[in-house]
């Protein structure tokens, strides 16, 4: 028997363009267990060092506040996010 704390959390990447006022715009709404927790932004700009990574732009609720690293992919993002809504 399974308890509560063995369900893995169902997190949601959701395509969206986001105004960043750069060519940063290629974005993601997360969605996890059915709440916006977060957006992430891949990083277009040639000034940027690590062009086409994700950038965590802004979390909410739980995630608020929270410092990210820039991740090298979606799948990397997604662990971050678990681990971190998780512990919260």
């Amino acid at each position: 028997m399974t308890g509560p704390g063995n369900v893995e959390m169902l997190v949601v990447l959701q395509p969206i363009a986001v105004d960043t006022d750069s060519p940063d715009r290629e974005g993601r709404l997360v969605i996890a267990n059915g709440l916006l927790v977060a957006v992430l932004v891949r990083l277009a700009e040639p000034e940027h060092d690590d062009v086409g990574s994700w950038f965590f732009e802004v979390g909410f609720g739980r995630l608020q506040g929270k410092k990210a690293p820039t991740f090298l992919s979606l799948e990397e993002a997604t662990r971050w996010l678990r681990r971190n809504l998780k512990a919260a």
